[in-house]
């Protein structure tokens, strides 16, 4: 009999538990909340700024509750780290190119293969096809969620000596980032590859401890890369998708509503972004 009339009470506080957990994503709807979003790119590059295109869409479509504050050129890292911030949830967004997945699993380094795809479709098709299902699923077992991917130019050569025809590639002390694939790949063509972080790109082409890198034409000029090399080769080797990605735990927080805002703002900035990279290129 006692615990019979105790129940009710527990069953009461429970119910307000539940009902409190259910409030808390409407309740914290009308706050404003700083978000923060890290990127490797140069000031004013087509990354940087899809990353403030997003940030804007986001900030106008929530009337200023959700602000992102965007964190660019290596502020907080490279790529990699980013995306371990966002793993470890000290990080809410993060723009990076698909060498992040890459290296995931050998399984998944074909997004990241030379001489492969044959426009920027067609690698951008790669991420909403079934092996794309897939990688997002991989992201999202690690609590990154995958909001959208873009195009930002198609990778080419460049070299302090001019590249005519393989045996000038032979021993050419060459910067790759750090992605196996790459470097097997130019390891088989007779390059001496070197793998260095973007964000110690420059300075590695300034320190002459590379003769050699390639990136689309637009991270050369805008990372002023060209500052430092003489000759542009037009290899097109790989066309270079970049992801917009969101930890996952921050999106389960959101407002329904703000979740839907932010996927969509992502989608359109990527839209956006490839739609610049296309006409520069």
């Amino acid at each position: 009999m006692r615990a019979s009339r105790s129940c009710p009470l527990v069953g009461g506080w429970w119910r307000m538990l539940c009902l409190l957990a259910c409030m808390l994503p409407l309740l914290a709807q009308g706050h404003e909340q700083a978000l923060n979003l890290a990127h490797m790119f140069a000031p004013g590059s087509i990354p940087d700024q899809a990353a403030e295109h997003f940030a804007a869409l986001v900030a106008a479509r929530t009337k200023r509750v959700l602000r992102i504050v965007v964190h660019r050129a290596g502020a907080l890292g490279d790529e990699r780290d980013n995306l371990a911030q966002l793993r470890r949830g000290q990080l809410d967004f993060a723009l990076t190119g698909n060498v992040v997945v890459s290296n995931f699993a050998d399984k998944y380094r074909i997004v990241n293969m030379p001489f492969v795809y044959s426009s920027p479709e067609h690698a951008l098709r790669v991420f909403d096809s079934e092996l794309g299902q897939a990688i997002r699923g991989n992201l999202r077992s690690e609590g990154v969620e995958l909001l959208s991917w873009h195009y930002v130019g198609t990778r080419m050569l460049t070299a302090n000596v001019p590249i005519r025809d393989l045996r000038d590639v032979h021993g050419l002390a060459l910067r790759l980032p750090p992605d196996s694939t790459a470097l097997a790949t130019w390891q088989a063509l007779g390059a001496n590859p070197r793998q260095i972080p973007f964000t110690e790109l420059e300075n590695a082409l300034r320190l002459g401890r590379v003769a050699a890198q390639e990136n689309p034409p637009h991270l050369i000029r805008t990372s002023h890369i060209y500052a430092y090399q003489k000759y542009l080769i037009a290899t097109n080797h790989l066309p270079q998708p970049q992801l917009i990605l969101g930890a996952g735990e921050l999106l389960k927080r959101l407002h329904p509503e703000h979740r839907q805002i932010v996927l969509q703002a992502a989608r359109e900035a990527s839209a956006w972004a490839t739609e610049q990279a296309k006409e520069e290129q």
